[in-house]
């Protein structure tokens, strides 16, 4: 008996059929020569719907989870569509994945069992077909029921998963001859198994797989958990329905028509029904696949290829802004997930901007939040927390489409640039890898580029496709050390057991290198972001401790050879420490609550670090913060540790804790393990998190949010001090406070500092050094005044705009930083003008000089300028024959230049000159610099050279 002959197929007389055109065996209630899968077969379908009747998007998902309801199954929420419970995907890209791992490996028992889903799922790899095909989408729901079999517990397999599907279809009113189930493998993941293709009138409604076999390099095994893993198309079995030319107007309803009436289109049924025909029977995957579809509808319909492409364009883009804003609401709701050029939120710009092109292109003068707007009104009913979270959703829209506008404005300079460097090389064409450079790193579509540019611009039709291939894989961290502690019983963890725990005894296991690995420990190894513990062990010092699997090792500053492996040791670690890294991983937890409060759900941890001295956390934002909304999540943060909040630690089975929180407690990524280590700031904050933490908010001690930046495309990163460190911080605020001046208010500390672009502790010293040099650029401008005034009888009076300054203010703070920039602005300015005097004054001691043996010769001693300007004043001033020697006198040291426009050496005099002045000289025979001290230069110079 094949393994594909079911109970139902045997019990109704079904008949095993072979393809004629495809050669898969297929069956059927009635004998069939072909499968009725395209491309061996069209949609027959449109316009004629087999169903009894027509059923909306939000009908059909209801009739679905209901018929399962009442086939014994658990009705089970959709989970969130940005998958943070897994380290190897971003999105949720199948039902299945709700699932995997921890499910699949029996980590965890299943939600329910059997349990029924419509589970919203996101895809790229078909993101340039998206409104062409007339089927394909970017986010679609795919409803499944699933039983997961073990040998403890059997549920259902093949006969009774067939059957479900077989009665669905009969009582949607699809008569039982026009069902086909196609056998076929499935494999993904490391396991495989039959599974049946299911089709009605030539579309693929539903695949049923029996996930049942792991596959090793000696061939396949049976697995221990076998499942039934289906998926049936929402929004394929809405079409079938309605009966509608393409998927699309099936399923966008109200949004659809609302954007319709915005914009003048001609609507065709016919031609968008045999688009949609033709192109169900071809794989569309790049742009010579899509101009034979457009080719062979054009034909078929007796239309010229031009007259299709003017019906058809401006509807393919009406599609994409409905799937891509779709797709766009539940990405932005579900969490962390802010538009940017890295990690997931590359994706929600990707959709975000492909729909303000194709708005432009059809001169659609709507906003995207706009449209989200309609969006959420359309599937708020279905999932109300759209709704709730649609402030957030609509302002980070907006802020996207400023940021696009933004882009558009520097975008011709930017493409203008690289167009210049590609002409000066002779290249007349953007490349596709500039192509993918100008969007990755500018967010400029090909299609502006284009728009922007002179040259040739080839865009591949499957574009985006790539772009999404290149930055779907999520990066995983697998810096580890490099020890072998196989054999090694685990360490057990009396940090969990009693965190207020400092000394203890314990046996040494083994040493390795300069680790030592102990039976027990209470030093907590570095991890989630936290710095390890330190300490000692019989009075070794203890200077790091890392985590390999369940073993735990601690390494040593010292010499290993008096220790002994199996020796009991006593262990202290340093409280310190570790009371500073509770009170700063606390802190991290109380800041992130009051960041969401503040900013909106869309602030999710990005990243966190916290060590001794300092805590970080990095959030999603779209916006560099606002000094406001620093101080309203300090303030919020520090009211947290006032209310002395108690924080429940406990451990907890994953799907309980996920069940009870939800996927927000994946805060800090994807955490291993049937069982998870919660951490509950009641009423506040909840996270999986295996770090160390206070019994109490109390007992942080206050929080203060020293620094807040952006570290790169949305994320912001928060630095923070609490408890003891804060304490040490203030004090030091303090003493630089009486450093500087002790009437300075301590609040304005902040924006001295910025006002500088120094760290607090370097203010001290900044300072001094600004008024230091605003009082050396006072001398130095009286001194450039008097030199003018001797030369020309010009006065300048630029050095008595300056005064002392006290800074007891940040605006005093101000005035010292103005007064210093516009001293520089005034010392260049009067430079200038003796840079000037001097070309004059040396050409015209040129002009009435005495040539002799062919060589004019010019001396001349000045002050305060640089040697680049006394090199720009030889350039000018000296004449064919001849030679000028300028020095510069600065205080103690001098500069000079020799410069020969004649049969002199200007390096051989220069040297002649160094040697009398005990300096240096370096050049060539036209130009040759020189430096030494100031005490004899002049008079060497106008004296000591009569000889040339």
């Amino acid at each position: 008996m094949s393994e594909y002959e079911v109970e139902l197929f045997r019990r109704e007389n079904f008949s095993r059929n072979r393809c004629e055109k495809c050669g898969k065996f297929f069956w059927s209630i009635e004998k069939r020569e072909i499968c009725g899968e395209p491309p061996c077969d069209e949609y027959r379908f449109i316009g004629n719907p087999p169903t009894k009747k027509a059923l909306n998007l939000h009908e059909m998902r209801e009739f679905y989870l209901s018929f399962f309801e009442k086939n014994s199954h658990k009705r089970i929420k959709r989970y969130p569509i940005v998958a943070r419970w897994r380290n190897d995907t971003f999105f949720t890209i199948a039902s299945i994945s709700c699932f995997q791992p921890w499910v699949l490996n029996r980590t965890i028992e299943p939600p329910a069992n059997p349990l029924v889903i419509s589970q919203t799922c996101l895809r790229f790899n078909d993101i340039d077909n998206v409104g062409k095909t007339g089927r394909h989408l970017t986010l679609f729901e795919m409803m499944a029921h699933h039983a997961f079999n073990t040998n403890e517990k059997f549920v259902y397999f093949k006969d009774r998963t067939v059957e479900l599907c077989h009665n669905l279809l009969l009582e949607l009113g699809i008569p039982e001859e026009k069902i086909l189930y196609i056998e076929s493998e499935w494999s993904g993941g490391g396991n495989s198994g039959p599974c049946f293709e299911v089709i009605v009138e030539g579309v693929e409604l539903a695949t049923l797989v029996f996930m049942m076999y792991e596959d090793t390099p000696s061939g396949k095994r049976e697995m221990d958990m076998q499942v039934v893993d289906t998926g049936y198309g929402l929004e394929r079995f809405t079409w079938l329905s309605n009966a509608t030319p393409n998927l699309y107007e099936a399923i966008f309803g109200d949004v659809l028509s609302r954007l319709k009436r915005e914009v003048d289109i001609e609507e065709n049924e016919n031609v968008i029904g045999e688009y949609s025909r033709i192109a169900g029977m071809m794989n569309v995957e790049n742009s010579t696949d899509l101009n034979l579809l457009r080719k062979k509808v054009s034909e078929r319909l007796k239309i010229e290829v031009d007259e299709l492409v003017r019906i058809i364009e401006p509807l393919e883009n009406l599609y994409a802004i409905c799937d891509h804003t779709r797709a766009l609401m539940f990405m932005l709701n579900d969490g962390g997930i802010v538009p940017s050029n890295v990690k997931a939120g590359y994706f929600a710009r990707l959709l975000a901007r492909r729909t303000l092109r194709a708005l432009k292109y059809l001169g659609l003068n709507m906003r995207l939040s706009e449209i989200l707007k309609l969006q959420i009104s359309y599937f708020k009913r279905d999932f109300p927390e759209l709704n709730e979270n649609k402030e957030d959703i609509l302002e980070l829209c907006d802020v996207e489409e400023e940021k696009y506008e933004n882009t558009l404005l520097r975008g011709r300079k930017i493409i203008a640039k690289i167009e210049n460097e590609l002409r000066n090389n002779g290249i007349r064409e953007i490349s596709l890898n500039h192509l993918i450079h100008l969007y990755d790193s500018h967010g400029l579509t090909p299609d502006i580029v284009r728009e922007f540019s002179n040259l040739r611009v080839n865009i591949p039709e499957d574009f985006y496709i790539r772009i999404a291939r290149m930055h779907e894989q999520v990066e995983v961290d697998n810096e580890e050390l490099e020890i072998d502690v196989g054999g090694i019983e685990p360490t057990t963890l009396l940090y969990y057991e009693n965190q207020n725990k400092r000394k203890f005894k314990a046996r040494i296991i083994k040493k390795v290198d300069n680790f030592i690995i102990l039976d027990r420990t209470c030093f907590y190894p570095e991890g989630g972001g936290q710095e390890a513990d330190h300490g000692s062990i019989d009075g070794l010092d203890v200077i790091d401790v890392k985590k390999i699997g369940n073993v735990v090792l601690h390494k040593i500053s010292g010499n290993l050879n008096d220790v002994v492996e199996s020796q009991e040791v006593n262990c202290e670690i340093d409280w310190g420490r570790r009371l500073q890294l509770m009170q700063h991983h606390t802190a991290t937890h109380i800041i992130n609550g009051a960041a969401r409060r503040v900013l909106g759900n869309h602030s999710w941890q990005a990243g966190a670090h916290k060590s001794e001295n300092l805590g970080r956390l990095d959030i999603t934002h779209h916006s560099r913060l606002k000094r406001e909304e620093i101080d309203r999540i300090e303030k919020l943060a520090n009211r947290i540790v006032e209310e002395n909040r108690e924080i429940e630690i406990k451990f907890m089975p994953r799907d309980e804790a996920e069940k009870i929180y939800g996927f927000r407690i994946y805060q800090g990524g994807a955490v291993p393990g049937g069982e998870i280590r919660i951490v509950n700031i009641k009423g506040w904050d909840v996270e999986a998190c295996g770090g160390l933490h206070l019994n109490s908010t109390k007992d942080v001690g206050g929080i203060k949010i020293i620094n807040a930046k952006r570290i790169q495309d949305g994320v912001i990163r928060l630095e923070f001090k609490a408890g003891t460190a804060l304490e040490k911080y203030l004090e030091r605020r303090m003493e630089i406070i009486r450093m500087i001046n002790a009437d300075l208010p301590e609040n304005e500390l902040d924006d001295i500092a910025n006002i500088f672009s120094v760290d607090i502790e370097k203010l001290p010293d900044t300072i001094n050094r600004f008024r230091s040099e605003l009082s050396l650029n006072k001398k130095k401008l009286h001194d450039l005044e008097e030199k003018i005034y001797e030369i020309s009888g010009k006065r300048y009076e630029f050095g008595n705009k300056y005064e002392d300054i006290v800074i007891d203010s940040a605006e005093s703070a101000r005035k010292l930083f103005r007064d210093w920039k516009s001293s520089q602005k005034d010392l260049q300015r009067l430079k200038n003008e003796l840079k000037n005097l001097l070309i004059r004054e040396i050409s015209d001691k040129f002009e009435s000089g005495v040539e002799r043996n062919n060589v004019k010769i010019v001396k001349k001693i000045t002050s305060l300028l640089s040697v680049g300007e006394l090199i720009e004043i030889a350039r000018k001033s000296t004449p064919t024959n001849g030679l000028l020697i300028i020095a510069s006198i600065d205080e103690d040291t001098a500069n000079f230049v020799v410069y020969s426009n004649s049969n002199l050496n200007s390096l051989s005099i220069a040297r002649k000159i160094s040697k009398m002045v005990d300096g240096n000289a370096k050049g060539d025979k036209s130009l040759a610099i020189g430096w030494c001290s100031g005490k004899n230069i002049g008079s060497v110079i106008e004296n000591g050279l009569r000889e040339i």
